[in-house]
């Protein structure tokens, strides 16, 4: 009797956890998936699960890649390009039921294309940007001062940068305003080097502050080059990177402050942490 009344406990305890799950199943079941957002909204589903398969078969066989979705940006390392993700999925969409059947070569296409010319969207580094020091600026503190310019502390708008003092390069997102979706500025450190130098020649006399700041806002004026975006920008973007500026004007770059985020990771409170496509 003692093993049959133990029997029976043990089928109801198995009753009410199979209950239990079914419910929780069903509840998991009906909560509703968060629609894509930025770059992976100009994809349906399936085309977004082959685009990110292109990536990772990218990966996998011609050599690294970091994706950041908050800042539409994808970060080739060798040799060192930045790429709108907004670009590349068009890109993809744009190829229709070909992309879906071989995403791997798809994507692969779209990727060396980028790698190989330039274009609005697509930014080229030199990975030996700075040698040794420019004004008494290394990388480290060149790459800080560029961002103390273009995105301050505190700047209006301004939801997140990214500077990697290695590749040469610096990012800054801009906030989406009244249903506008937000963009991100990439900056090409090489030619802003490039531009400081001849000036300097022209002014040698000139703050170093002045004189950077001269040559940004002349980039940012022009739009490049050695600048694009992730997003065909608006007026409202690159008024808010000439205006981010409120240092005094003779004021010379400092270096780097302690707490300076490292290569290629945002600060705290900017958007999480790039990440490479899933395995």
């Amino acid at each position: 009797m003692v093993w049959i009344a133990l029997a029976g406990g043990l089928a109801a305890i198995g009753v009410i956890v199979w209950s239990y799950r079914r419910k929780a199943s069903r509840s998991e079941e009906a909560q509703p998936e968060r629609p894509a957002e930025g770059w992976a909204a100009r994809l349906d589903e399936d085309a977004r699960v082959a685009f990110m398969e292109g990536l990772r078969a990218y990966q996998d066989k011609v050599g690294p890649l970091r994706v950041s979705d908050e800042r539409g940006v994808l970060t080739v390392h060798d040799p060192p390009r930045l790429v709108s993700l907004h670009l590349l999925a068009d890109r993809f969409a744009g190829l229709g039921t070909d992309g879906l059947h071989d995403p791997e070569e798809s994507v692969r296409e779209l990727v060396a294309g980028c790698v190989a010319a330039e274009r609005p969207g697509v930014l080229h580094l030199r990975a030996d940007w700075l040698g040794d020091q420019v004004d008494g600026m290394d990388r480290r503190a060149f790459a800080a001062a560029v961002r103390e310019i273009v995105c301050p502390d505190g700047a209006v708008g301004v939801t997140g940068w990214s500077a990697d003092e290695d590749a040469g390069s610096l990012e800054v997102t801009l906030a989406a305003v009244d249903g506008e979706e937000g963009n991100t500025l990439l900056l090409d450190l090489a030619r802003v080097l490039d531009g400081y130098e001849k000036l300097r020649a022209e002014r040698p006399g000139m703050p170093a502050g002045a004189l950077l700041r001269d040559v940004l806002f002349g980039l940012l004026a022009a739009d490049g080059p050695g600048l694009t975006w992730t997003r065909p920008p608006a007026e409202r973007h690159r008024a808010a990177l000439l205006t981010a500026d409120r240092l005094p004007a003779d004021r010379t770059p400092a270096g780097p402050p302690a707490a300076s985020p490292p290569a290629g990771g945002p600060p705290a409170g900017s958007p999480p942490a790039d990440r490479a496509p899933a395995t």
